[in-house]
């Protein structure tokens, strides 16, 4: 109904479902003669985090580096989020960067994905992957559903690293986190 609304996080993501709902409409009208269709309002509400959670001291940075099993001389690259080539990002171009990376610059580098797996199969795949493509950094995997772990993995970072390749994701929550 005309009351009804679909949040959206940004101008981009509006315009986004505005095509979406643009090319239904059309649908709607070609196939089965509609003359009017009804679409929600589009409202605007950006994502927010409360930055505080994101300020770690150089001894909570310590602890959580020492805790994955780095050395401050270790460059941490953080992957945030589901764990899903299929439904989120496939890892391989970040693993190839990385291992790149590692080439050029001569630096230990560690990976630290903190996120989940949809299932044993899905793990067991990034598991391969990382393997094959980027033998020379290490990955450390910390599962993102424990408070925890997400507390570590923000704490300990160097880097943050989000390739996402899928139309579903928008600019999302975890870069505003990164920032």
């Amino acid at each position: 109904q005309s009351w009804d609304a679909l949040i959206c996080t940004s101008s981009a993501v509006r315009e986004n479902v505005e095509k979406i709902l643009q090319a239904q409409t059309d649908y709607l009208r070609e196939r089965l003669g509609a003359s009017e269709v009804v679409t929600p309002q589009l409202p605007i509400i950006p994502l927010g985090i409360h930055t505080d959670d994101f300020i770690f001291s150089s001894s909570e940075r310590q602890d959580a580096r020492a805790k994955i099993g780095a050395t401050d001389d270790v460059l941490i690259i953080l992957y945030a989020g589901r764990l899903s080539f299929h439904a989120k990002a496939h890892p391989l171009a970040m693993y190839q960067a990385l291992e790149s990376a590692a080439g050029v610059t001569g630096k230990q580098i560690m990976l630290v994905e903190c996120g989940w797996h949809a299932n044993e199969y899905i793990e067991d795949s990034f598991t391969q992957a990382a393997t094959l493509a980027c033998p020379s950094v290490r990955v450390v995997t910390l599962d993102g559903r424990e408070a925890e772990n997400r507390a570590v993995a923000w704490a300990c970072a160097d880097i943050f690293c989000s390739l996402s390749d899928n139309i579903q994701e928008t600019f999302g929550i975890v870069p505003i986190e990164a920032m």
